[in-house]
């Protein structure tokens, strides 16, 4: 398809939502092979420019794969309300002379920065005749009440009327969370039928759990002191005062550091609040780029997500995501509706403080630097919620499958002697989760020692190796039920990246071999338990390269959730009824 996304903060951007669009884009086109064109500004928040300010309301890019059309609006830094206005006012306007070179788009996507630019993206995809989608990031006019400097009823309402128009419109709405979508549909008159709701997330290669010895720690010398972090958008809705007075409060603790991370309009008060107070235990750092956020959420021993109280469901803070996957705990200073609270409570993944308290606030964050054993076990719990759920759900499928699947155990060995009178199962190493290596079962279908002289080659559809009852068994995929006791001791999951052999290689199209621990992607695969099947698997035809291959087990570590799970099982067994294995090609 062809796909125009209308939004000012994009790649080089460091803001969350413009990270998270420039995630999107990049994986719309490299996953799925999409078109993609954004319609952004100029950034706020970046490292450096390295496209300078160009002349002209409109500058052409590419970024990869991506089709960038720059609004060149200002770019005065959001400390007044009078800069952000021009900010927002000049975007919108170069963005509609840019709705005019975007070509004709199947879909037409906008999200709220700013909340105005629906429009210009709501005609440009009539003018196309294409599908609208309205991505709520932010509800107004409610987020609007934030703003310290400048209220105005008139402008409240009329952002009010501008968002419910575009929510009549929108052939599909997304909400952040429940709470969200409840807000929308009950509250903005939005159709249920019409909404729909997808969280944001984390590059969970970018961010995992890592340890607190590393480079920025050593840096920034923290690495004796008790981090509690708050990383991302130094604005307005997080209610950071309260943060401020939370450590005014916390100044016995002598290894406590608050570090925050980030910029935005509120950090110059929050650091002359900090110098009036002569907190000597708050720490203030720059934005970090993607690069580097793997060492700064290692730094943290636990994080802070706040929220103004009466904002649940108008904003959703994304920043909860990065946290979870660096494995961290967190306070939650939030309403216990708010995604935030919901998750640690539900998880016990992080505590609960009342919004707009600073006491309360205060005791959650001493409550983790008094017992650091239970803040890492928070933090362990965050990283394996899902983990937890699809463990339980392996041994049950397991252990069932090897109870019925007995009697074909018997048949299957019989089978094998019969035919050649060699040994049954063929044990081999593969690597799983973290780099493990552990002995994968399975029946043998090759011919006995078959790799003695070629090594660890992957067979191929024709493999002259492969014996009569071996074809039937990889035709059906039989030769891998003794896996089944696999998944059952935990080596592997019903559903990942399949496991590969330590220094197996590839024969590439040129004659050359390749190791497959040197193709990009090899090391993320094994972030999770490896599986029996998988997006891969399925999706994929045999005789495409490994590096292909490697970048769908990279799309399932994105996407990967029970339902997903589910669907990739019966779609196996699909084309195991088929005896489809060895020559699919897609389902």
């Amino acid at each position: 398809m062809k796909i125009c996304f209308f939004n000012r903060s994009y790649w080089p951007d460091q803001a969350a939502t413009g990270q998270l669009l420039t995630e999107l884009a990049e994986d719309l086109v490299h996953q799925y092979g999409n078109d993609v064109t954004v319609v952004a500004g100029r950034a706020l928040h970046a490292a450096a420019d390295a496209r300078g300010r160009r002349l002209g309301p409109v500058a052409r890019e590419q970024h990869h794969g991506v089709a960038i059309r720059r609004a060149n609006g200002t770019r005065l830094r959001p400390r007044r309300f009078a800069a952000r206005a021009a900010n927002y006012v000049s975007y919108a306007a170069a963005a509609t002379v840019a709705s005019f070179d975007i070509g004709r788009p199947d879909v037409v996507v906008s999200l709220t920065d700013p909340p105005i630019v629906g429009l210009t993206a709501l005609w440009a995809a009539r003018r196309a005749g294409a599908r609208f989608v309205f991505v709520c990031e932010d509800i107004f006019p409610e987020v609007a009440s934030l703003i310290e400097d400048f209220q105005s009823p008139a402008v409240n309402a009329s952002l009010d009327r501008v968002n419910r128009y575009l929510l009549r419109h929108a052939d599909a709405i997304v909400a952040l969370g429940d709470r969200m979508r409840r807000r929308l549909v009950e509250e903005k008159g939005a159709d249920p039928a019409r909404v729909h709701m997808i969280h944001n997330w984390a590059d969970c290669e970018a961010i995992a759990p890592g340890p607190k010895d590393n480079a920025f720690t050593r840096a920034h010398g923290l690495g004796d002191r008790f981090v509690v972090m708050h990383s991302g958008n130094v604005g307005l809705s997080q209610n950071l005062d309260v943060l401020i007075a939370a450590a005014d409060r916390l100044r016995g603790k002598d290894r406590l550091t608050i570090a925050i991370v980030g910029d935005g309009a509120k950090r110059e008060a929050l650091e002359r609040a900090c110098l009036e107070r002569r907190l000597e235990n708050v720490r203030f750092f720059p934005y970090q780029p993607k690069a580097l956020l793997h060492d700064s959420f290692a730094a943290a021993d636990a994080f802070v997500v706040s929220l103004k109280a009466g904002l649940e469901g108008f904003i959703v803070p994304s920043k909860l995501y990065g946290i979870l996957a660096a494995g961290r705990a967190y306070v939650a200073a939030a309403d216990p509706s708010c995604e935030a609270a919901a998750i640690a409570h539900k998880e016990r993944c992080g505590i609960v403080a009342a919004p707009g308290d600073p006491e309360a606030l205060a005791r959650a964050i001493a409550a983790l630097y008094d017992d650091p054993d239970e803040t890492r076990a928070m933090g362990e719990r965050a990283r394996r919620v899902r983990t937890a759920i699809k463990r339980a759900f392996d041994v049950l499928l397991a252990g069932a499958g090897l109870l019925a699947s007995a009697p074909l155990w018997v048949a299957i060995a019989a089978a094998i002697k019969i035919e050649d009178g060699g040994h049954v199962f063929f044990p081999q190493e593969r690597v799983g989760l973290g780099g493990r290596v552990f002995t994968a079962l399975k029946f043998r279908s090759m011919v006995v020692d078959a790799e003695a002289q070629s090594g660890p080659v992957q067979a191929g559809e024709d493999d002259p190796r492969i014996t009569r009852i071996g074809r039937v068994l990889r035709g059906t995929a039989m030769d891998e039920l003794p896996q089944l006791w696999n998944i059952f001791v935990g080596d592997m999951s019903f559903v990942g990246p399949r496991p590969l052999r330590p220094g197996e290689v590839e024969a590439r199209g040129d004659g050359r071999f390749v190791r497959l621990d040197e193709i990009p992607g090899y090391e993320a695969r094994h972030s999770v338990r490896p599986g029996l099947t998988g997006i891969t698997q399925v999706y994929a035809a045999r005789d495409i390269d490994r590096a292909r291959k490697f970048r769908l087990d990279r799309l399932y570590l994105k996407r990967a959730g029970f339902w997903f799970d589910l669907r990739l099982i019966l779609m196996s067994f699909w084309i195991t009824a088929r005896g489809g294995w060895e020559r699919r090609d897609r389902v």
